[in-house]
């Protein structure tokens, strides 16, 4: 997959290196919900009380034992600073320890300092995959898991997301318009540069499934797949950063492949659509991951610089209401296409 429109001159903006960006020791830390610490262990333990929790960080190894001291002193009142004195450690070594379980979502910061973007957005896309945990499996991927899956449900799936993309152009304009910089506004004309085609090549698989032309566009997005895309196009024209995230939280990285490629797998193995109707969905999600298209995401946050407590709670309540969208979204594609039996795609009148 091509990457932008600049035969000539090649990209016209360069993505942002990683840098090693470090929190403030005035910031204050705190577990978050469904996070306890076990002494005896020496683990970090995420999920609810009872039943299997959702993720375990063990500290084994050389230097464990220090580290695991400064997650025993975080206690919802000290800074980073106060826990090394408290442990008699290094202010360098609290940091970076503490730091890697804020960008896991299992500290949280509760002093209302102002952050480095780029350290809260890390923060800001686990704590949305972590909400998945809490607020419930997935049905839609539990069945394309475990199954049945049905010629109408796989169908639907990707129906669904041809909606999606064929409502890209419709935010991506808009948010190019509102990015603060002119290197933004470059990044993101050439996110829109890379997608606005997509869904044509996408409804060639709906075609391949045996849709006409006059089905799809007699088809319309779930209600749900519809309320994230206007979050999405309300998030373009107010809030770039909010926008950022919802965009870097969706899109894929090259260090999703290997999931991404096991979803395609699967659902190919339930045989009920040829590789020619999933084939241009399948190879759309691995080339955004190949791309990185995440980083479209991350670099209104590099360029930030830091961002109040203010910021972060208004940017971190629209992404999660993104996510919970998203949630809703799978339940709603079990609800209307679970049943073998039923309307090829979902039209508001029923």
């Amino acid at each position: 997959m091509t990457i932008g429109n600049l035969p000539i001159i090649g990209r016209a903006w360069a993505p942002s290196e990683k840098r090693n960006v470090l929190l403030p020791i005035a910031a204050t830390m705190a577990f978050g919900p469904d996070v306890r610490a076990d002494a005896e262990r020496q683990e970090i333990v995420v999920g609810p009380g009872r039943g299997e929790p959702w993720d375990v960080m063990s500290f084994r190894g050389e230097g464990a034992e220090e580290a695991f001291r400064y997650v025993m002193a975080v206690d919802g009142t000290r800074s980073i600073a106060d826990v090394a004195r408290e442990v008699g450690g290094d202010v360098d070594e609290a940091t970076a320890v503490l730091q890697e379980l804020y960008e896991r979502a299992v500290l949280r910061e509760t002093g209302g300092v102002e952050l480095p973007a780029v350290v809260f957005y890390e923060h800001l896309r686990m704590e949305s995959k972590r909400a998945f945990d809490k607020w419930g499996p997935s049905p839609m991927l539990a069945r394309f898991a475990s199954g049945p899956v049905t010629r109408r449900f796989a169908l639907g799936y990707l129906m669904e997301n041809y909606h999606y993309a064929a409502a890209a152009s419709s935010h991506q304009g808009a948010a190019v318009a509102s990015m603060p910089t002119l290197r933004l506004k470059t990044a993101f004309s050439e996110h829109l540069s890379i997608e606005y085609w997509h869904h044509a090549w996408l409804k060639r698989g709906l075609l391949a499934a045996g849709l006409t032309e006059q089905d799809v566009e007699r088809a319309h997005p779930l209600p749900s797949t519809l309320a994230q895309i206007n979050q999405l196009r309300w998030l373009a024209v107010s809030d770039p950063l909010a926008y950022s995230a919802c965009i870097g939280i969706g899109e894929g990285d090259p260090m999703a492949s290997s999931s991404v490629a096991r979803f395609w797998d699967r659902f190919a193995e339930h045989g009920v659509l040829p590789e020619e109707a999933y084939g241009p969905f399948r190879e759309h999600d691995l080339g955004d991951c190949e791309d990185d298209h995440e980083s479209f995401g991350s670099e209104a946050f590099i360029e930030r610089g830091g961002m109040t407590a203010t910021e972060q709670a208004r940017v971190r309540a629209r992404v999660l209401s993104f996510s919970r969208l998203t949630w809703g979204f799978h339940h709603e594609m079990v609800d209307f296409y679970g049943s073998a039996e039923g309307p090829a795609f979902f039209t508001p009148e029923g």
